[in-house]
């Protein structure tokens, strides 16, 4: 997955999970960098925003499992911060 953000202001992911079951680690890719955005195990989850940035590149959104997932859901989105 990944987000566009034009980089004229700065901006935060905000992002929800819930896994049912299984171990997914997420990351993001900012200015070539892999960055940990959230670990999540069976039964977790997230609802969270990270600090906010200014980026003019595409950012990536990279989910890792260690092994099979179930019942789980996620959504990321790019917003623009508020000074």
């Amino acid at each position: 997955m990944h987000l566009k953000s034009n980089g004229a202001d700065e901006v935060f992911i905000s992002y929800e999970a819930t896994l049912g079951e299984g171990n997914i680690k997420v990351y993001y890719d900012f200015n070539d960098e892999k960055l940990n955005l959230f670990d999540i195990e069976t039964g977790g989850s997230v609802d969270r925003k990270t600090e906010p940035f200014t980026s003019d590149k595409t950012i990536y959104i990279i989910i890792e499992s260690d092994g099979q997932c179930r019942e789980g859901s996620f959504s990321f989105v790019l917003e623009k911060s508020e000074k």
